[in-house]
C-alpha cells in the first residue's frame, strides 16, 4: 500500500513538472514574440550605397550622426513623419553633398579590400515599410518603434577598425584592422 502511494505521488509529480515546464516554455514563447512587435529590421541595398558613394542628400530625411562629428561610425536618416527619441545620436541639420562626401572619404576610404566595408541598409518598420536608412560598419542594430511615429535606433558600437585604444601601461596599444 505504501509502495502503491509513493508511486502515485510520483507520477504526480511528473504530471506537475511537465505541466510546469510547458506552462514556462508557452510564456517564454509568446513573450518573445509579443516583445517583437514593435521591432525594425535592416536591410542592404546596393543601389543606396551608390547614393552614398556619390554623396547624395535624400530629401525628406533628418540626418544623425554617431560616434562624432568629424569621424562618425555611422550615419542615420530617418523619414521626417517620425522623431527620434534617443540622446546617443547627433543630429546634423542642413546636411549638404560637401557634409556626406567629408563623412564618407573619412570613414570609408576608397581602398575597402581590407574588409572593413561600410554598407548602406533601408531601416524597415514592423511592416516592412522603409522608414530610414543606416550607413554603418555594423549590419545590425535594434530598431524599436514607439507610439505616435517615434523611433528609437541604438547606435553601432564606438570602436571603429583602425582606431587605436586602450594601453597596458608599458606603452603597448592596441590597433583594429
Amino acid at each position: 500500500m505504501i509502495y502503491r502511494l509513493s508511486c502515485q505521488a510520483s507520477q504526480m509529480n511528473r504530471t506537475f513538472q511537465k505541466i510546469f515546464l510547458f506552462i514556462a516554455v508557452s510564456f517564454f514563447f509568446f513573450s518573445g514574440c509579443a516583445s517583437t512587435k514593435n521591432r525594425g529590421s535592416l536591410q542592404i541595398d546596393r543601389e543606396l550605397e551608390k547614393v552614398f558613394l556619390s554623396y547624395q542628400v535624400l530629401p525628406d530625411y533628418n540626418y544623425f550622426t554617431s560616434g562624432g562629428y568629424d569621424k562618425p561610425n555611422a550615419i542615420l536618416g530617418v523619414h521626417k513623419d517620425y522623431q527620434m527619441v534617443t540622446d546617443l545620436w547627433v543630429s546634423i541639420p542642413n546636411v549638404n553633398s560637401a557634409q556626406i562626401e567629408k563623412w564618407i572619404r573619412t570613414i570609408d576610404p576608397e581602398d575597402r579590400s581590407s574588409g572593413n566595408s561600410y554598407y548602406a541598409y533601408y531601416i524597415l518598420d514592423p511592416e516592412g515599410k522603409q522608414v530610414g536608412f543606416w550607413y554603418s560598419i555594423e549590419n545590425f542594430t535594434v530598431i524599436k518603434f514607439l507610439e505616435e511615429n517615434k523611433i528609437d535606433v541604438y547606435p553601432p558600437d564606438l570602436i571603429q577598425p583602425g582606431d587605436d585604444f586602450g594601453g597596458d601601461g608599458r606603452g603597448m596599444r592596441i590597433k583594429l584592422r
